[in-house]
């Protein structure tokens, strides 16, 4: 079945970009919140299972909204591991912060660490910056595991949490919503694990003043969806030896 064929509800050849369109992801129509329809890449429905609202430790730290979107991006490659599992590996391979006293703002992470976690678990990683709305798409669009640097009060609309106005959280980017005629970049799907928001839509314009504008951070798999199978993956990572006190 082509992916025309896939899409009944789009007539007259107006999805005619998705035959030259390079696309490693399922594909699907739906409707915006505004009522506009639209087509989606990526395993939207499927991926929202994977997302939790964070702080789900031992410890309740719940400042690991990265290590949550790790949790996330493992699960997409088969891992089936749970928040406790990746934050007490993080903590002993020295890839989390804790702030002692204050669970609030513990069990935070690094662009780089968060790449270095998925590294450790079998699923390369690196971490990015600077890249734009269309380079974040393009990672999702291909079939790769996306996790984004946001600014939580710009995406939540809380000046609450503007803080200095850089990015200071991070959601799991499990699709992207084209427009059906012209393939143009409508939003993201996104997991949000501070409100445990799973599948959450975010317009391209909100995703360019939270991500892009507060450094473009994210941090995109190497491996594509498709190749999980192809790369085994510890379920238990044995910790980094620590370095003497």
């Amino acid at each position: 079945m082509s992916l025309e064929e896939a899409l009944p509800d789009l007539s007259g050849g107006t999805a005619g970009w998705l035959s030259t369109a390079i696309i490693g992801v399922p594909v699907s129509s739906a409707c915006l919140p505004d009522g506009r329809p639209v087509i989606v890449l990526g395993n939207v429905r499927g991926y929202a299972a994977f997302n939790h609202l964070q702080g789900d430790n031992p410890d309740h730290d719940y400042g690991d909204c990265g290590i949550v979107s790790c949790a996330d991006v493992l699960d997409q490659f088969g891992l089936r591991l749970t928040e406790a599992d990746v934050i007490g590996h993080a903590i002993r391979c020295r890839e989390a912060h804790l702030v002692t006293g204050h669970p609030e703002r513990s069990g935070w992470t690094l662009p780089s660490e968060q790449a270095r976690i998925l590294c450790d678990y079998g699923v390369p990683a690196r971490a990015l910056r600077d890249q734009s709305a269309d380079q974040l798409a393009s990672a999702v669009q291909f079939g790769y595991g996306v996790i984004a640097g946001v600014n939580a009060g710009v995406l939540w609309t809380d000046s609450r949490f503007l803080a200095d106005g850089q990015a200071n959280h991070v959601v799991t980017v499990t699709g992207i919503a084209r427009d059906p005629y012209d393939g143009g970049l409508e939003g993201f799907y996104v997991n949000d694990s501070a409100d445990g928001r799973s599948a959450e839509y975010v317009s391209v314009h909100l995703m360019t003043t939270a991500f892009v504008r507060t450094g473009g951070f994210c941090v995109v798999t190497e491996i594509r969806h498709s190749q999980a199978r192809e790369t085994p993956a510890p379920a238990a990572p044995p910790g980094r030896p620590q370095p003497a006190a």
